[in-house]
């Protein structure tokens, strides 16, 4: 009898074990635990307009916290502490769209201040989940690891930006931005993003286009008689 109980509860164990196993291989990876959600827009309708940023606060000894109270996890890099903030959004299935963003942070010393302030912009193959610090898993980002630029004469911050990023309609996009945290009691940054629709050619526009070609052949063919 006791033999036998113990061959059932091995038995049960084994097919507990081999149920969990099956349901976390089946659970998608989460992101990397430095990535931050600051915002997913989810399905946006074009035009579409937004305000984006992040202020951290805390301090060096205790660390940081996002302006919605989520603790700053760092990504350590070449030696640097980075943040990564992620803000989502998708496109409608038409028209495509171009893309266009722009970002400041400004120093104020040792009290408050973000170095190393960069952003990229990256296709999502499977949602929050393929959020990354690393080469995104859809591949080559769209814009990559964008430089930073001095904001103004005679003003200490810098500034990154984007100008007309081609999209692909119906894909989901990550903007994502790090930096470092240099002030004692933290950093901010702020910008916007605005998305807009690339209007189709109208027919006139198609056919237009089309008369200038055949215009095109027929000069080429009265060129060539010629000689």
């Amino acid at each position: 009898m006791f033999k036998e109980c113990s061959m059932f509860q091995i038995r049960t164990a084994t097919v507990a074990v081999l149920g969990l196993l099956s349901a976390l291989s089946a659970t998608p990876a989460f992101a990397d635990p430095a990535n931050h959600l600051v915002a997913d827009y989810g399905s946006i309708v074009l035009p579409f307009t937004h305000s984006i940023g992040n202020t951290f606060s805390g301090s060096q000894a205790n660390g940081f916290t996002s302006q919605d109270g989520t603790p700053v996890v760092f990504a350590t890099i070449g030696g640097k502490s980075y943040f990564y903030d992620d803000f989502l959004f998708s496109l409608p299935t038409s028209p495509q769209a171009n893309f266009d963003a722009a970002a400041v942070t400004i120093d104020m010393g040792s009290f408050l201040s973000l170095q190393n302030f960069s952003a990229r912009l990256y296709k999502l193959d499977a949602g929050v989940a393929s959020l990354t610090t690393g080469l995104p898993s859809s591949g080559t980002p769209i814009q990559a690891w964008t430089s930073t630029t001095l904001l103004a004469p005679g003003v200490t911050g810098t500034t990154v930006l984007f100008q007309n990023v081609d999209l692909q309609a119906g894909a989901r996009y990550a903007l994502e931005f790090r930096g470092t945290i240099a002030g004692g009691f933290g950093g901010s940054y702020g910008g916007n993003l605005n998305i807009a629709p690339v209007p189709e050619p109208s027919t006139g526009a198609i056919a237009l286009a089309a008369l200038c070609v055949v215009g095109l052949i027929g000069r080429r063919r009265i060129s060539v008689s010629a000689e």
